[in-house]
């Protein structure tokens, strides 16, 4: 797999240019960005510090641990969230076909997940650190919602209000949303060629989750699932876990 950190030049190793203190701080951050993508969390901080021509002991200096420099790295990243817009523009189509508002969604939010952020995001789970995960499904919720409403009203089934979220339904936005993701995933992770461009690929998943979730949500209601899949899914926040 390419790797997607530039190449250290033995100059930069030592000696970097004299920053002032917050110039200096979001270089660090940038390329700890770069960094943790390309080699995971576990990668050595003094590999980072001779990455950008710094000593271990001055990146110390601007972050208290590793720790403090992991929350600022995904704090950079995750700034500007992709879900940023996304209610309100689903709620702005209302009155188009549910295919067409769920591409339109995700056209506006895949092409705010950049490579280093794909990268983290996943190298977040394998490593274990699930805050950027929790956080990121939280802030996802309200379009989801939305959404799932969308999709009762159109089948006849009650509201939210009426009758709160099953797990099936949790687990049926999770799964939409994760195969959007995967577009991502292919191209950045996977390096897979692609055959399709962004707009073809997002309507493709859109019409087939449509499709399979009006299927399922009449089921679900209907009793015709097992027990766990029609049970309460409990708060939103437990429902993100």
């Amino acid at each position: 797999m390419p790797s997607i950190v530039e190449p250290i030049d033995v100059a930069a190793r030592r000696r970097a240019p004299r920053l002032a203190g917050d110039a200096r701080r979001q270089q660090i951050v940038q390329a700890a960005c770069r960094f943790f993508a390309d080699n995971g969390f576990s990668g050595p901080t003094r590999d980072l510090a001779a990455s950008i021509g710094v000593t271990q002991a001055l990146l110390y200096r601007y972050f208290d641990s590793k720790t403090a420099l992991i929350e600022a790295v995904f704090a950079e990243v995750f700034r500007n969230h992709w879900s940023v817009g996304a209610l309100e523009g689903f709620r702005a189509s209302a009155g188009e076909p549910m295919a067409e508002r769920v591409a339109s969604v995700y056209a506006r939010m895949l092409p705010q997940m950049s490579c280093t952020a794909t990268r983290l995001f996943f190298r977040a789970g394998l490593d274990s650190y699930s805050e950027p995960i929790y956080h990121g499904s939280m802030r996802n919720w309200p379009v989801w919602t939305a959404m799932l409403e969308n999709w009762r009203c159109e089948e006849g089934l009650p509201p939210l209000a009426g009758k709160p979220l099953m797990e099936g339904e949790r687990t049926l936005m999770l799964a939409l949303h994760h195969a959007m993701v995967t577009i991502r995933v292919r191209e950045y992770i996977f390096h897979t060629p692609r055959t399709l461009d962004d707009a073809d690929d997002i309507a493709q998943v859109a019409e087939t989750y449509d499709a399979g979730i009006r299927a399922v949500l009449r089921r679900l209601h209907a009793g015709q699932a097992s027990a766990g899949r029609i049970a309460f899914a409990g708060e939103v926040q437990e429902a993100a876990a």
